[in-house]
């Protein structure tokens, strides 16, 4: 039996060792299989890696794409466009994107509307009509041209990755899909746009014309219907002086330089009412002691004063010379504070020999020979810069071919915008051409810095505006509301 049984066992063990080969053909033959497959794996590992990178390296491009099309907003759509192509290139030379505009604003909350007075405030789309909105901002579609202002770019693109592994099993190429980036400039579609204290100082001497002078009251009164009352609280400042006892106007001009102030109208946040229907323009306040010194604001006999004004508005707006703004309600964040300086001529001063141009000093400064009188002006800009105060300032008419000494010296639109503030950190504003022509003044307008210029009284309504929306220059990127 013992035979028996281990003749049966090695002839079992003899039929294992007879099958070893036949398994071992088995295994040479499955992993022939799967070679394709783990090559096809690892192939599409390594490529949609690369897909992965692209399409992050895709999405960077368009977002620097869209901040650098804001920052041309909303004055320059074209410029905004021309600068996001040109980033998104710059950064991904395969990028093809297309751009969109839009409106971004305010949203009333849980009604989900655009809130009242963002429309024509922060931008202007011509209508609330197709408005996306969520419990914080409004997004509206916007065509610019026209009147109509956009302040949100959206730069869109995508592109064909080619594979280089992929292909031995037939995949040739991926794409990154539809990616967008969306960056707007300025409040940005908050409910509170940027709260500023802003005194805007408007020449009215007799070298202004009666129609230039009312066309100017009506730009400044619009600018208002832009702002938020609650946020943005403006004096009227002018150039001359109005008396110290004005009667019913409060804006009566003044017939000596030393009587009155430079500065008749605190600051007001009632200069508007509340819109007729949600998202409309807030008629002005016919009870508004600003709107009512706009109104009757007539010519003044004095010589055309430059640096004396603004001193007066810079110590107003810093409380050096007492103002009202404790008695207004405060607000979330602290006031931006500003001064929009208007002026269309040469200075025609007469010497102040006490005045000097800090602000310490509450003396007027003034100075009858032109170029000390342009000197004095970027002075006085200078401290109240050094102070924190931005400067803007407006070239009217006459002052932007007129020079500080007659037929020489500096031109007086090259010391206005030595006066305004910076563009940026170690960028001067500039008058970059004389304003002669419809197209130079639209140029010099949409330049991005915080000097403007304007030939008519009809021009001014949106020079200050432009310059009300100046001085909220930031921009980021935001998302929309779906």
């Amino acid at each position: 039996m013992r035979g028996i049984i281990g003749r049966g066992t090695a002839s079992k063990h003899l039929r294992t060792r007879e099958a070893a080969p036949n398994e071992r053909g088995a295994s040479i033959i499955i992993f022939a299989l799967m070679v394709p497959l783990l090559f096809g794996a690892l192939a599409l590992a390594l490529d949609f890696g690369k897909l992965a990178y692209e399409r992050q390296d895709l999405s960077n491009a368009l977002d620097a794409a869209a901040l650098a099309g804001a920052g041309s907003l909303p004055n320059n759509p074209t410029a905004a466009q021309t600068a996001a192509v040109a980033y998104a290139k710059s950064n991904d030379p395969q990028a093809n994107p297309t751009i969109t505009f839009r409106c971004l604003v305010a949203s009333t909350g849980a009604a989900k509307t655009v809130a009242s007075g963002q429309v024509p405030n922060v931008c202007d789309p011509g209508t609330t009509a197709g408005a996306k909105c969520n419990e914080k901002v409004c997004s509206i579609p916007c065509v610019p041209g026209g009147t109509h202002t956009c302040n949100t770019i959206i730069v869109t693109a995508a592109k064909d990755v080619p594979f280089a592994f992929a292909p031995v099993i037939g995949v040739n190429t991926g794409s990154t899909g539809s990616l967008s980036a969306t960056a707007c400039k300025g409040s940005c579609g908050a409910q509170i746009p940027n709260p500023m204290d802003i005194v805007m100082v408007a020449d009215r001497t007799g070298s202004m014309s009666d129609a230039d002078r009312n066309a100017m009251v009506a730009g400044i009164k619009g600018t208002l219907q832009t702002m938020t009352r609650e946020q943005q609280y403006v004096a009227l400042g002018t150039i001359g002086r109005s008396k110290t006892s004005p009667g019913t106007c409060v804006t009566t001009p003044s017939t000596s330089r030393t009587d009155g102030p430079w500065v008749p109208v605190p600051f007001s946040n009632n200069y508007t009412n509340s819109p007729a229907t949600p998202g409309g323009v807030p008629p002005l306040n016919g009870s508004s002691t600003l709107v009512n010194g706009l109104t009757c604001l007539s010519s003044s006999s004095t010589g055309t004063y430059l640096a004396a004004p603004l001193k007066a508005a810079a110590r107003y707006v810093l409380g050096y010379t007492p103002n009202n703004l404790g008695t207004l309600p405060a607000r979330s964040t602290p006031a931006r504070k500003a001064i929009i300086l208007e002026t269309d001529g040469e200075p025609n001063e007469e010497t102040i020999t006490t005045g000097t141009a800090a602000l310490s000093s509450s003396g007027d400064i003034g100075n009858s020979n032109g170029p000390a009188a342009c000197k004095n002006l970027t002075d006085v800009a200078t401290n109240a810069k050094n102070e924190g105060l931005l400067i803007i300032t407006v070239a009217f008419g006459d002052a932007n071919s007129a020079r500080c000494n007659g037929s020489s010296g500096d031109y007086v639109r090259t010391v206005l915008a030595a006066a305004a503030s910076p563009k940026a950190p170690g960028v001067p504003t500039t008058a970059s051409n004389d304003c002669s022509t419809t197209a130079l003044r639209a140029t010099e307008n949409a330049d991005g810095d915080f000097f403007f210029c304007a030939a008519t009284g009809s021009e001014m309504g949106p020079i200050f505006a432009s310059a009300v929306n100046a001085i909220s220059t930031s921009s980021r990127l935001i998302r929309l509301p779906e």
